[in-house]
């Protein structure tokens, strides 16, 4: 028989829940904003990629001190194919790039942003039923 969302059980579950939803949320959204920061670089598809059902492009751009760099990158945004002209976000470390990705990937930050967030809503109205006081019988 499956416990009731006010039991001790239901209420530690929608707490996770509520708690898990949250972190998520500020992760992704800490991650965008942190990606908006970096320089950005027009590149030229190299090559389309499939690994699964997920695709990535081979890309390459330049660099500040005039090199060329090769990346692949997870596509989230419109398909992309070799010639293509992409803007590439690059992280720059000591003139060494330690992470990239496409500019279009803020399309799948809002996306994860917007299925956590009506998680939240989820969890919110559980913990609202969990935790409410039991009704009194007269």
């Amino acid at each position: 028989m499956a416990k009731s969302v006010k039991s001790r059980t239901g209420r530690i579950v929608a707490g996770i829940v509520l708690v898990g939803a949250i972190a998520g949320l500020v992760f992704v959204l800490k991650s965008s904003a942190e990606q908006k920061s970096w320089a950005s670089s027009d590149g030229i598809v190299q090559e389309r990629l499939r690994s699964g059902k997920s695709y990535s492009v081979k890309v390459e751009y330049p660099l500040p001190d005039g090199s060329k760099q090769v990346a692949t990158l997870s596509e989230n945004g419109p398909a992309r194919h070799p010639g293509d002209r992409v803007t590439v976000r690059y992280d720059l470390r000591n003139g060494k790039v330690v992470d990239a990705a496409l500019a279009d990937n803020d399309q799948a930050h809002w996306v994860v942003g917007g299925m956590l967030g009506f998680v939240i809503l989820g969890g919110v109205f559980a913990n609202f039923i969990a935790w409410a006081p039991k009704p009194t019988t007269e």
